[in-house]
């Protein structure tokens, strides 16, 4: 089955914190859109496999009209065979929902939503250049659920710059109020040249510090866990049966087509990249031309390092029998002293059948993986 991303790079205007195209130039939004749907119908003749997710995101696919996206989808329907149970996402900002906007969505086939609400203090959103504020979120999501969505994922970050301990137990809390089927909560990454990057590169801005992060990330995982939400990766939570199909695909190292301005993709061991240059899209796709910005056929070491660090990215971590039929080796024996390190340190176990990251794993993923791969 393959999952497919399309990357949908405007929004509002510039906020703190991405870099993303502002819908103030309107003029570009029917032609990308146009590019995006020559992509759909060139790449779909490519492909004949099953489509069982679909993620609408990168800027913020809300804010354009409700029409551009319906018509994709009508778009993506006949060029991909997509399964009638599929997954399909959209990712939005609490301004731009509306009754009638979500009605559209419901009608397109669009059945999962991922509000980014962020934070439920006013302050904390204007910090991050967000819209919208605590009351329009609660708003649109009330509309959602209206609307018949019945899975709704809530974006939340943690270690704002001034953001105090209690201020992310609230959010946390009004949150859970709201009775969301996932919870994605992040710490923040500030962008390179945004104008929170330059705030906080002036001294104007002073992000959390490390210990401030984790306990905050801590918080997290009690007070979800308390309420059923199982962290099945290291920043998403979920109810039972209510994992993001999508992005499992990433973190299980499954095929995926991204589609539109700067969408990767990794199909059949190859990875590849459309340009990032919106206007330089356009005009490819106008002239039929499917030129990738980058392409590359993955070579198996690395492969082998990206397989552990996104599988270890979750509960289950991985099955040394699923390592085996991927690499034609035996996990065990190729990583026996460095698998009884992370054991030993606390960073994962081990049921003879797998590897899984511990909490502290969880905690400390960044030095699991370095001691698994530091031979490869």
């Amino acid at each position: 089955m393959l999952g497919i991303y399309l990357h949908i790079p405007f929004c509002l205007k510039k906020c703190s914190y991405c870099n993303f195209v502002s819908l103030e130039r309107t003029e570009l939004m029917d032609a990308y859109f146009c590019a995006l749907k020559n992509e759909i119908g060139m790449t779909g003749r490519m492909y004949g496999r099953k489509v069982d997710s679909v993620f609408f995101g990168g800027g913020t696919p809300s804010f354009p009209p409700a029409c551009y996206i319906t018509e994709t989808m009508d778009a993506l329907r006949c060029a991909f065979d997509i399964e009638e149970d599929a997954e399909i996402t959209l990712e939005a900002n609490p301004c731009s929902l509306d009754a009638r906007s979500l009605k559209e969505y419901r009608q397109a086939g669009i059945n999962r939503l991922s509000i980014g609400m962020q934070a439920a203090q006013d302050r904390l959103l204007a910090v991050l250049g967000r819209q919208h504020t605590r009351e329009q979120f609660e708003c649109a999501y009330n509309l959602a659920r209206d609307a018949g969505f019945s899975n709704i994922n809530i974006d939340a970050i943690y270690a704002l710059p001034g953001q105090e301990s209690g201020e992310w137990g609230e959010t946390l809390r009004f949150i859970l109020k709201k009775e969301p089927e996932h919870i994605s909560a992040y710490a923040l990454k500030i962008e390179p040249e945004t104008p929170l990057f330059h705030a906080v590169s002036a001294g104007a801005a002073v992000p959390a510090d490390e210990d401030m992060d984790l306990a905050m990330y801590h918080m997290a995982q009690e007070i979800l866990a308390e309420r059923g939400f199982v962290n099945y990766e290291i920043s998403n939570f979920a109810k039972e049966g209510f994992e993001c199909m999508h992005n499992l695909k990433y973190w299980n190292v499954r095929d995926y087509l991204g589609l539109g301005a700067a969408a990767h993709s990794c199909m059949d061991q190859m990875r590849f990249s459309n340009t990032e240059d919106v206007e330089e899209y356009i005009s490819d796709m106008q002239e039929g031309r499917l030129r990738y910005a980058s392409s590359v056929l993955v070579p198996e070491k690395e492969r082998k390092m990206e397989y552990i660090m996104l599988k270890l990215r979750l509960k289950k971590g991985f099955s040394f029998f699923d390592y085996k039929n991927r690499f034609d080796e035996d996990f065990r024996e190729a990583f026996s002293r460095e698998m009884e390190k992370v054991v030993s340190l606390g960073l994962a176990k081990t049921d003879g059948r797998g590897l899984y990251p511990t909490r502290r794993g969880f905690d400390l993923q960044n030095q699991l993986v370095s001691l698994l791969v530091c031979n490869l």
